[in-house]
This record gives structure tokens, sequence and C-alpha cells, in this order.
């Protein structure tokens, strides 16, 4: 018995001494964020959007895991309050900055600024958005990657990445999404006009209309508009990792891509070869009732 005491004991002072080492290299990483509408033209088509520091999507955040994120946020916004949902992380020990309003805190109002603060221990791809309301379809959101700790490796190799951040995206208000959405009986707003990557999409024609059968037009652009798409420069016998995320609010995607590749989930591990990746789909949509903080 004592020497099984013992050996549990070793092992515990071993895993807090890990700890301590992990610690010692962590960081504390701050951002400051104003949120606002803006006039943006995410599918060619101007709309209003809702930004962070006059960006769209909002900007990235990257950190290592065992990183502490301070964000001081301040709400711009003229009549509506805003709070900040970080999708994935565990929150532990900070609940309260789960930035679910009127439940883990009350949202931050118009003019008023929130202080952040919570860690990330699991290195993985995650994003955060919006969380009152119809926030996330305005275009309230944006990707955090965390990467492993300092001094530790990752469990597979590769020369590079991209970061895939994907969403929908209608022309109608997001007022008009929510009240559809809470009404009896219900109504739905239908297909999205466009679907974004990394905020870009193009409503109306296609760019790849001069190699298939379709009724769209070959879309006609610069490279320097705001829809205009993201290109991914690759070379031959590379390695690269595809960071995918679906901030997507009511459309639930699948992407296909032609070649075999090996599937990482969002803390990293591997799975299988495949040709096919699909996206856990969306939660329902997010309805909240006006916040009962004062």
């Amino acid at each position: 018995m004592g020497t099984i005491c013992g050996y549990v004991r070793s092992v515990i002072i071993w895993l807090i001494f890990i700890e301590l080492c992990l610690g010692a290299n962590a960081k504390t990483r701050h951002f400051k964020w104003e949120v606002e509408y803006m006039f943006w033209s995410p599918d060619c088509v101007e709309n209003v959007v809702m930004g962070i520091n006059g960006q769209f999507p909002g900007p990235t955040i990257r950190a290592k895991a065992g990183d502490t994120i301070v964000v001081e946020l301040t709400n711009k916004l003229p009549t509506e309050g805003v709070v900040i949902h970080w999708h994935g992380i565990r929150q532990l020990g900070t609940p309260w900055a789960d930035g679910t309003a009127s439940i883990s805190q009350c949202s931050i109002n118009p003019g008023e600024t929130f202080h952040y603060r919570f860690k990330v221990d699991r290195a993985g791809t995650y994003f955060y958005h919006g969380h009152l309301g119809m926030q996330r379809s305005a275009g309230l959101y944006g990707s955090l990657i965390v990467d492993v700790a300092q001094g530790t490796n990752e469990p597979f190799h590769y020369d590079a990445e991209f970061n895939l951040l994907f969403s929908d995206w209608w022309h109608k208000s997001v007022h008009y999404q929510e009240l559809g959405l809470s009404s009896n009986p219900f109504r739905w707003i239908g297909e999205p006009q466009s679907l974004l990557m990394n905020g870009r999409g193009q409503y109306n024609c296609s760019l790849a209309a001069q190699f298939s059968n379709t009724s769209f037009t070959q879309c006609k652009l610069r490279g320097n508009e705001q829809c205009a798409p993201q290109i991914l420069h690759v070379l031959p016998n590379m390695t690269y990792r595809l960071r995918l995320a679906s901030t997507t609010a009511l459309a639930s995607l699948n992407l296909a891509i032609g070649f075999l590749f090996k599937i990482l989930g969002p803390k990293g591990e591997i799975s299988k070869a495949a040709v096919l990746l699909a996206p856990p789909p969306p939660l329902p949509p997010e309805i909240f009732s006006p916040p009962l903080c004062m």
C-alpha cells in the first residue's frame, strides 16, 4: 500500500512540475476591440455588417496553450447591447467570461467597456462570435487559433497552414431573421444569398462560369474588392494544414476536397484519411429575450 501511495505521490509531483514549466512560458495577450456597424460588401452587394476595429470578419486571435487572453471590448453600437462567446473554450474557472447574455453576464450596453479574461488550455482551431440575438449572422465573428504550448511538438508535420472561416450571409437584416424565427407561425427567411469564406463571397455570379454549365454569369473582379476571393498559394511537395471552422447561423455546410487527407479534430487529434469533410451542423438559432440585467 505504501509503495502505491508513493508512486501516486511521485506522479502528482511530476504533473505539477510539468504544469509549472508550461506555465512559466505562458503569456498574457491583450487585445483592445471596438464593436460597431459599418458599410461593407461581403458578396459584392453593399450592406451593413457588424465589425471589430473596422474589420470584417473580426481580428484573428492567436495564442499558445496555457496563455491568458484579455480582450477589452467597447460597445460602439448605437442602440444594442453586445456579448462575445468564445466557441470551444472551456472557461475553466472563468464562467463569467463565456459570453452568454443574461446567463453568464449582462450584455455590454452602448458606450460601455467590458474586460474578458480567460485561459486557453488546449491547442486547436476555435472561433468567437456575438451571442446576443442574431449578431453572429450580422457578421460579429472571427477566428481563435491556439497553438501547442511552448516546448511542445505538434503530433504531425506540416510546412504551412491556411485558416478558412465559413459563414452564411443574407441581404435582409438580422432583425427580419430574428422576428421570423420567433414568430407564430414560424416564418423562414429562406436560404442565404451567399456563402462566405473568410468574409468573402460572390452574389449572382460564378467564378467558374466559363468552366461549367451554369446560368450564372462570370464574376468580373479586379481582385481588390472586399468580395474578391482569397487566393491560397501553394507549392509542390509541401504539406499544408487547413484550419476549418463554420460560423454559420442557420445553414449547414459540407466541404468536399478532391484528394486524400487526414482529418484533425478541433483539438488536433488525428482521425483518418478521407475525401469529404463535413463540419458539424450548427446549433439551433440562438435567440435570446431582452437582457434582465440593468
